[in-house]
């Protein structure tokens, strides 16, 4: 079963506090009974100086052991035994024996009686004046142990409580922590398609939400741009694929409602079939771009010399550019290396980019084409006398579907994907693309291709 981030948050919040009390607790827990035992050592260790400095000790020691132990059990509730260095008892407390009593001295441990009653034990070898003697000392513990108890009991309701009161807080602050993400969570849900204007509200652009917030924001500004071409695109097509289909439509409709002659029937026939090639281009032309669009790459990369291609295509187009009166020539620079791609695709660039040149160029004028090799790369540039491009128009001519003059493409078979698809193959080349134009003084288009690339892998 998931939990929400809030009880997660709240579940390790209270996890962590409750090991850091428990640490706590026990260490101070160790720290009381640590003190506790230094205590009775300290009340031991006094007890032996006392015991020390006794002049009288050496003179009569029975004597001043009686009065030791008696003094010890009245004022310092001490129990006591003094002995001689050879273990003979020279006075001692009912109920203390010489345990502990041994070679090594000193000693120091806890001990705990039949009654359950715990004791610091304690036994030195002590020389007062000339005497030696050894002191054992059995210091209580029952109040300390008391106070250690007690402190023990506080720990255990203590610790309860603020675990409780530490799980409300974290729950709080979690639910704190986490309401910015419902409302982004809330907000977006709201967010479809058809609203995409919408964007998530960003409240500190500098933290991890607010971040978080302008990346999705980016994101659906994006997503509202995709959204926007395709249905411009969609739109753009179906009005596209209409024009021949109600051309086909018309024309059929005029041939069944009259009595065409043999020639009629021809120029009919001519007509509908001038149409299909237009829709069969356009069909051909948009799965280029949903290719491209998709990464789809339809052949392994080849390496070609671009200038060859280039020759090839200028000799290929030179009838229709004679056919209309205009000049056509391909200025070659010195050989470079060759360009990593596909032969058919790249060759396709370079047909439409003069083929373009040739339809919107005047008789009379003329169509220059020329490579070089500027940085690394090859620049193939193919420059017309046409009437040029607006201004305004040239931020827009690798739109799909987009025409300067709609009516002029139209008649001269155009489609608005020429230089889309241009676009598209260059990028897919690591590649581009650029035009410039003015009115009256015609259009460059360049286009630009890395030399020596690395054949990618098909």
């Amino acid at each position: 079963m998931k939990r929400s981030i809030r009880w997660r948050l709240t579940v390790w919040n209270a996890v962590g506090v409750a090991v850091v009390l428990v640490g706590f607790a026990a260490l101070v827990y160790w720290l009381a009974g640590r003190a506790f035992r230094q205590q009775a050592d300290r009340t031991a260790e006094a007890a032996f100086r006392l015991v020390e400095t006794d002049p009288r000790m050496a003179t009569n020691p029975s004597v001043r052991a009686k009065y030791w132990v008696r003094e010890f059990d009245e004022h310092m509730g001490v129990l006591a035994a003094i002995y001689e260095p050879d273990g003979t008892p020279l006075a001692a407390h009912p109920g203390v024996t010489s345990r502990g009593l041994s070679g090594a001295s000193p000693v120091r441990r806890l001990e705990t009686d039949p009654d359950g009653h715990r004791w610091r034990l304690a036994v030195e070898v002590v020389r007062a004046s000339d005497q030696e003697v050894h002191v054992l000392l059995m210091v209580p513990l029952r109040h300390q142990e008391a106070d250690l108890a007690a402190l023990g009991r506080a720990m255990l309701l203590a610790i309860p409580v603020g675990l409780v009161a530490t799980a409300g807080l974290a729950y709080l602050l979690a639910r704190g922590a986490v309401a910015p993400v419902d409302q982004l969570r809330q907000t977006m849900e709201r967010i479809t398609a058809d609203r995409l204007h919408e964007r998530l509200p960003v409240h500190n652009p500098n933290d991890e939400l607010g971040q978080l917030a302008g990346t999705v924001n980016t994101m659906i500004g994006r997503l509202e741009r995709s959204f926007a071409e395709i249905k411009r695109f969609t739109a753009d097509a179906s009005h596209e694929l209409r024009t021949p289909l109600t051309a086909i439509r018309t024309v059929a409709e005029v041939a069944l409602a009259g009595d065409p002659t043999r020639e009629e029937l021809r120029d009919i026939i001519e007509s509908v079939l001038e149409e299909c090639g237009r829709m069969a281009r356009l069909t051909d032309q948009l799965l280029t771009l949903a290719r491209d669009d998709a990464g789809v790459v339809p052949r392994p990369l080849e390496r070609l010399s671009i200038t060859s291609l280039v020759r090839d295509v200028v000799d290929t187009l030179r009838p229709l550019a004679d056919a209309k009166g205009v000049s056509i020539t391909f200025e070659e620079s010195q050989s470079f290396g060759t360009v990593a791609g596909d032969p058919v695709r790249l060759r396709q660039v370079v047909v439409n980019l003069i083929d373009n040149a040739i339809k919107y160029t005047p008789p009379g004028g003329s169509v220059r084409v020329g490579t070089v090799e500027v940085d690394g790369n090859v620049r193939l540039t193919v420059a017309d006398t046409g009437e040029g491009i607006p201004a305004e128009h040239l931020p827009r001519v690798f739109d799909r579907f987009y025409r300067v003059d709609k009516a002029r493409s139209r008649e001269q078979g155009g489609t608005g994907l020429g230089l889309s698809i241009v676009q598209s193959i260059a990028t897919a080349h690591a590649g581009g693309v650029s035009i410039t134009s003015g009115e009256g003084v015609g259009t460059t288009a360049t286009v630009t291709l890395p030399l020596n690339r690395a054949v990618e892998p098909a």
